[in-house]
């Protein structure tokens, strides 16, 4: 099975620009794949204008379900969505043209204000796709092994990172991907962004992850997209070796 994960750099506010370049790379991936993008791909963190860009967000999913049935893939991300409590940063997985699951960002990333303009999720779940049982950790909750660890409990196979990671953290993002891979025991994949967007350097460092802890795939800070031929088979090899059941 072919896992792939983009790495690009975002123009803040402008979603033709932004939906382009992520659908160019769509367009290079094989039919019956996983494709992981980065976090608020679609607009960047242009928090000021949310109520814009949220507006656009129902018809970036109707885009996204169309190329994922043609090409039957399974595509994630997150995007700006606003319901009747506020704007939430919300994470999706969208399985043979059909959206099956979205899980919006618990753990706000307080140093860039995103509190501010963001409502918190509250769970944390894995949904059973035509490529594994995915999980999703958006950006900073990498941080935190307990939702990695649930997301154990739960059956995951695959943990997807859509990311917004600052530059100044570009080792923490390289060093917390591999030990979510190590500890779980699952594949992690990591969707990042690189270069400036704003006023933010971004740390690039997207990778696709064994559940050994080997890196597969790796992209530094260039544009670009990563790929990894993966079987499933292996995460449940490296739990009968290593049996880490609490």
């Amino acid at each position: 099975m072919l896992v792939y994960a983009l790495q690009v750099n975002l123009e803040l506010g402008n979603i033709e620009n932004n939906l382009k370049k992520i659908f160019d790379y769509i367009d290079t991936v094989e039919k019956g794949s996983l494709v992981l993008l980065p976090e608020m791909f679609s607009c960047g963190f242009d928090n000021e204008n949310l109520e814009k860009h949220v507006k656009e967000t129902p018809s970036i999913y109707k885009q996204l379900k169309k190329i994922s049935h043609e090409k039957h893939l399974v595509i994630s991300g997150t995007l700006p969505e606003k319901s009747r409590k506020g704007i939430y940063n919300k994470a999706f997985i969208i399985d043979n043209g059909e959206l099956v699951y979205k899980q919006a960002k618990v753990k706000l990333f307080r140093p860039t204000g995103e509190h501010k303009y963001y409502k918190a999720g509250k769970t944390f779940d894995v949904t059973e796709s035509s490529n594994g049982n995915l999980g999703i950790m958006i950006c900073f909750e990498l941080r935190f092994p307990n939702i990695s660890y649930t997301l154990r409990k739960k059956g995951v196979e695959i943990i997807l990172v859509p990311a917004q990671w600052g530059r100044p953290r570009k080792e923490h993002l390289e060093v917390l991907s591999q030990a979510r891979a190590i500890e779980d025991q699952c594949f992690v994949v990591v969707s990042n962004t690189t270069g400036k967007i704003g006023d933010i350097e971004y740390a690039g460092s997207s990778g696709i992850y064994d559940p050994w802890g080997n890196i597969i795939d790796f992209i530094d800070d260039e544009e670009g997209i990563i790929k990894a031929d993966i079987s499933l088979n292996d995460v449940y090899r490296t739990r009968r070796k290593l049996k880490m059941e609490i």
